[in-house]
């Protein structure tokens, strides 16, 4: 769980320091049905209601793709604010 908060923290930092993102305008893209833990960031990602009902608010900067969905992908790649991916 500490690694992919880390994970979050390092796209996010290159982010800004070397992409030259806005600040706070960073957004990572994950795809559903992930399990990455249960720290209130992951959470904030997860497609699973039995992770996520009751626990919000939830962590902006996120957006969910439907998973193996190559044109979903391509479309959120021309964020220019992308500074991550999960699966």
């Amino acid at each position: 769980m500490e690694a992919v908060e880390t994970a979050i923290k390092l796209c996010r930092k290159w982010a800004y320091e070397v992409k030259g993102i806005e600040k706070e305008k960073a957004i990572i893209v994950v795809c559903e049905e992930n399990f990455h833990g249960r720290t209130s960031a992951v959470i904030s990602f997860s497609s699973d209601p039995d992770a996520k009902n009751n626990f919000g608010p939830f962590m902006p900067g996120f957006i969910v793709i439907p998973y193996n969905d190559a044109d979903a992908l391509e479309k959120v790649l021309q964020n220019k604010n992308v500074s991550g991916i999960f699966s």
